[in-house]
């Protein structure tokens, strides 16, 4: 079952709250490593192309399973979902249909980093205070 794109926001509250209090910095913490998953999950993002250019599946897969695993992170639910799928069809060499999923991953991927980019500049704000 899927979970439709406009029912689920981008990135869960909850999970970056979550985030926050298990670190001593808190939010420092949080804006701190959304930095760094934005960065990674642009060469991750690239390198699915890449390896969809290539027909590595296995590369495919593997660059997914991190991507739904770094998601998880910030509650990314549809880019975890999407992830998923996509891990799922390259390791049982399901073409059919693969470069669409991953175009829809670009798309989610592209309203996480926004919804991720807009909560960082909200806390950057609220230090400048």
């Amino acid at each position: 079952m899927s979970i439709e794109t406009a029912s689920v926001p981008a990135i869960d509250m909850r999970a970056i709250t979550q985030l926050a209090e298990s670190d001593e910095l808190g939010e420092q913490f949080v804006a701190e490593i959304i930095g760094v998953f934005l960065t990674d999950l642009t060469e991750r993002v690239h390198a699915i192309g890449l390896q969809m250019s290539r027909d590595d599946r296995a590369g495919i897969a593997a660059t997914a399973h991190a991507v739904k695993g770094s998601s998880g992170h910030f509650g990314a639910l549809r880019l975890m979902e999407l992830s998923h799928e996509i891990e799922g069809r390259a390791r049982h060499g399901q073409t059919d249909g693969l470069q669409t999923v991953i175009d829809s991953m670009v798309v989610e991927a592209q309203r996480v980093r926004a919804a991720l980019e807009a909560y960082r500049s909200n806390y950057m704000r609220g230090l400048v205070r």
